[in-house]
């Protein structure tokens, strides 16, 4: 049996070797989520175009939490701030709706980010709320998988005076950074009867010349 025959053999045995032996489970990713936190007072109007700070407070408390994912990737929702809304009466003539736009810091697995909040203070006769909205999406790079976090969308009513509570989460996507696809077991088994076919019809060029 010369080289290349001999080497087509071992290929063949090898790829047979893969579709018997099981496949190794990577180990799963855990995505640590850290943030600062914020504390806005002075958002609502008198009236008369002067702040104060005990109108209309709004407060993200800093939060942490861990969640695990597979290694091939997977999404999850994560709590970013617990929210408290503190309603109180702005002063007549201060209804409508003023913007709003703050940022926090946001930290996976140790790399710190910036993220910039849009939303808005509606102040009513009897009611106010505010709403947060962001379209932008942060993205983490690491060396084997990536992170991308989209703010999900909160309002908060505030019919009487007094402390309103919701939660500010975001939506995390995380993907490896290479392709650990592992080849289906048909393709598996296509290449090896492939390569176990060529390895015969050499032998068999090989014998037909010796005969010769």
């Amino acid at each position: 049996m010369n080289r290349k025959t001999k080497f087509l053999f071992i290929a063949a045995t090898f790829v047979s070797v893969l579709l018997v032996a099981p496949v190794a489970n990577a180990d799963p990713l855990q995505i640590v989520t850290q943030s600062g936190g914020f504390h806005l007072t002075g958002l609502g109007n008198n009236g008369n175009g002067t702040p104060n700070n005990e109108f209309d407070v709004f407060i993200g408390d800093a939060h942490s939490e861990s969640n695990t994912v597979d290694s091939a990737g997977g999404r999850f929702i994560a709590l970013i701030n617990p929210l408290t809304f503190i309603q109180d009466f702005t002063g007549v003539g201060s209804e409508g709706t003023y913007p709003l736009n703050f940022s926090e810091l946001l930290t996976v697995n140790g790399q710190t980010q910036t993220l910039n909040l849009i939303g808005s203070l509606t102040i009513g006769t009897f009611s106010d709320s505010i709403s947060l909205l962001t379209n932008s999406r942060i993205i983490w790079q690491f060396n084997t998988f990536t992170v991308s976090a989209t703010v999900l969308p909160v309002t908060i009513f505030g019919a009487d005076n007094g402390a309103y509570h919701d939660f500010l989460c975001a939506r995390f996507e995380v993907k490896p950074n290479c392709d650990t696809t592992v080849p289906e077991p048909a393709t598996m088994v296509l290449l090896g009867t492939g390569l176990a076919g060529l390895a015969a019809k050499v032998r068999q060029r090989r014998k037909a010349k010796i005969s010769v």
